[in-house]
């Protein structure tokens, strides 16, 4: 197994396939990964011309147990497990280190061990094992195959030379390639005719991050590849260039306390140390000054500048609650919600009277109250001097649910003022892996806008302009024996040059303390427009989420303006949102209901959440059609990685880049694509991330 929050590229060549995979590591036991060939020597078949047949397919790897002393590490895996089943494949290998040498020995059916040289032991159970069944429909999971078959050994020995970026690899192929099918009327002899079942290979590493193979293949067939690889978990973060430079504190804030000097006992201070005092020891009996709790030469406009240009914080209201500070507003720049507390206590600190000592943000989406975070001054500068470590300042940092600090007074109320913001950015949208060429892209321009009606209601709109394209080649439309609600796509990116793929109302509001409620009409998607709403209750605190969406959508033109075709549908889900693990996150997304094409069904989304951010997920739907009713690809699913933008670029960002890959797209368990999410708008609530980054309040 590669090592927790491994992501790698590979392609390769071997005539006659090509092949190209991603695999990720999400926990230590488990490896996933998406595989893609492409063969020169066969056709694809259905439109002919230059385009060879390809194969995709997801194969996974499951640790049994580790490595001792004595005992080998042992894992059982299956490849094809989602695809044809051309390389389908299920085995059990055991791996044990010898010093410089690393060996492995296998029992393998299906591909790797088509030579068959035992028996299948589970033929004594039940004689339909001993025979394997040929090729499946595509995408479906093989379990009517799965264990059947000889059993075939495979194994290899890799030698680490003395020149540490060199590995030396000896393996026991325990394929029979005379036997191997081609697709085509049920399957065409390959006719690949092996001189040895012994594989040579040299595996150069002139970085950690990438791998060169040569390798002499079946005696015959020469091999190369390249991977491409890096660990999403551990991944650091970029300078921070482009950011401006942290607000230093106030040199009375960084001055220990006066007759303190007790370093070494303040780095064991509890929280209580830090607590605000009464009202009594901070005004006396004079009362609050003029302007309080500004220092003088300062106003709240003033603070909302540095709060927006330092901190990315666009402050709306700011509450006086005794020693504590209530910002509100809106977090915009800083994925890790304790670097831009942080930031705000830093401004704060120069231009707010020292007795203020909590800093309290509470943030604000579309008018949601969605959290608040808190920091102690005190607490803060004791850190920043040095006097005590991240876990005693952790102690004085909290995360609550909005409202949790009493009502103070009111000393500045922004109104909203900016109705109209809008921006430009480039789209790219691509079909990988089609008959009519191996890639498809679109290239766009997108220019976007939103205007305010209040906090909680907007319109919001987005032109796409057609820069480029080689959609010009795209002919070939997937046969569907479903209403066309996906595999129109084709009309969709070759109708216009100009299109607006989203132009909606959408209101938000906060229905209780963890209720939240959005209602949406207009063009909701380059595909469907229509009304619809969703509900999401969100327990701060709590693993678990529950969210309901209904909505009533009518199918585009092609041309993406704003007339509609004759199909419309009424879908929606009921979704429940749920964290498994404490040290390694599992969050399980399930949603039960109605698709865009009419059938019923469930969709089982099942991600790996790291400490940073980073995800690794993969998803499937089954609905209450047939796979021959759905197609090729037999039910939907596919696997994703998303990552921070904040870990790659040289600034803070909140965006997040997200890589897909869904093997087919069909028109059975097809839903809405939305816009806006709740869940999504709802992030600051979740806990664990912001603790897991708590180091940032003060990089």
């Amino acid at each position: 197994m590669a090592e927790e929050g491994e992501f790698a590229f590979t392609a390769s060549h071997t005539s006659p396939y090509s092949r190209y995979s991603v695999s990720m590591q999400p926990l230590p036991w488990f490896e996933a990964a998406y595989r893609y060939v492409n063969n020169t020597a066969v056709a694809y078949g259905p439109l002919g011309g230059d385009q060879h047949f390809k194969d995709k397919s997801i194969d996974f790897k499951v640790r049994l147990w580790t490595e001792s002393r004595w005992r080998p590490e042992v894992a059982f895996g299956a490849r094809d497990v989602g695809g044809t089943g051309f390389f389908a494949s299920e085995y059990l290998v055991a791996s044990k280190r010898f010093g410089s040498v690393d060996t492995s020995i296998g029992l393998a059916t299906g591909y790797l061990g088509s030579a068959g040289n035992l028996s299948n032991p589970l033929g004594w159970i039940d004689d339909r094992f001993d025979v394997r069944p040929g090729i499946q429909q595509a995408g479906d999971f093989n379990s009517n195959t799965m264990f059947r078959g000889p059993v075939g050994v495979f194994g290899g020995v890799a030698w680490q030379t003395p020149w540490e970026s060199l590995l030396l690899k000896v393996e026991y192929d325990g394929h029979d390639y005379t036997r191997e099918l081609w697709p085509g009327r049920g399957g065409v002899p390959a006719n690949l005719r092996p001189d040895s079942r012994i594989n040579l290979g040299l595996q150069y590493t002139p970085t950690p991050g990438v791998r060169f193979t040569v390798g002499w293949e079946r005696g015959n067939e020469l091999l190369a590849s390249l991977t491409l690889r890096g660990n999403l978990k551990n991944a650091p973060r970029q300078p921070r260039w482009l950011d401006p430079p942290k607000v230093p504190m106030r040199e009375e804030s960084l001055q220990p306390v006066a007759g303190d000097g007790r370093a070494a006992e303040v780095a064991l201070a509890s929280p209580s140390e830090f607590a605000p005092a009464s009202d009594d020891s901070i005004l006396g009996s004079v009362g609050p000054r003029e302007g309080y709790p500004l220092l003088p030469g300062h106003g709240w406009d003033d603070v909302r500048a540095q709060l927006i240009d330092n901190a990315g914080f666009y402050l709306r209201r700011v509450e006086v609650n005794d020693q504590e500070l209530i910002l509100h507003g809106n977090q915009t720049r800083h994925f890790y919600l304790s670097e831009g507390l942080g930031r705000v206590a830093r401004v704060v600190d120069n231009m707010v009277d020292p007795h203020i000592d909590w800093v309290t943000l509470e943030y604000n989406r579309q008018d949601m109250p969605i959290a608040q975070s808190s920091v102690s001054r005190k607490a803060l500068a004791a850190y920043v001097r040095g006097d005590i470590d991240l876990d005693t300042l952790s102690r004085s940092v909290e995360l609550n649910p909005p409202g949790s600090s009493r009502e103070g007074t009111i000393v500045y109320d922004r109104p909203l003022t900016r109705r109209l913001t809008t921006s430009l950015s480039p789209g790219l949208k691509e079909i990988i892996g089609g008959p009519d060429g191996f890639i498809l892209y679109q290239l766009t321009a997108n220019a976007s806008a939103d205007w305010m009606f209040s906090r909680s209601s907007w319109l919001s709109g987005t032109v796409s302009v057609d820069l480029l394209n080689n959609f010009d080649k795209f002919r070939y439309d997937a046969p569907s024996r479903l209403p066309r609600v996906r595999t129109d796509v084709r009309q969709y990116v070759t109708t216009s040059e100009v299109m607006v793929p989203n132009f909606q109302f959408t209101t938000t509001h906060a229905l209780g303390r963890d209720l939240y409620g959005m209602a949406y009409a207009g063009l909701l998607e380059s595909m469907y427009g229509g009304v619809g709403g969703e509900i999401l209750y969100r327990p701060m605190g709590e693993r678990w989420a529950l969210g309901f969406d209904a909505n009533w959508v009518k199918q585009r033109d092609y041309d993406q303006r704003f007339s509609f075709r004759d199909y419309s549908v009424a879908t929606g889900h009921a979704t429940l949102y749920y964290d498994l693990g404490f040290d390694r996150r599992i969050h399980v997304a399930t949603s039960a209901g109605r698709y865009l094409a009419g059938d019923w069904g469930v969709t089982v989304d099942v991600s790996r959440i790291f400490d940073n951010g980073v995800t690794m997920g993969a998803y499937a739907t089954k609905t209450n059609i047939s796979a021959a009713e759905f197609g090729e690809g037999s039910f939907d699913k596919g696997i994703y990685v998303l990552v921070p933008m904040d870990l790659l670029m040289p600034r803070s960002s909140r965006a997040t880049a997200r890589l897909w890959w869904q093997p087919l797209v069909r028109d059975g368990g097809a839903r809405l694509a939305k816009k806006y999410s709740l869940y999504r708008m709802t992030g600051e609530r979740d806990q664990k991330l912001f603790f897991d980054n708590i180091e940032y309040i003060d990089p």
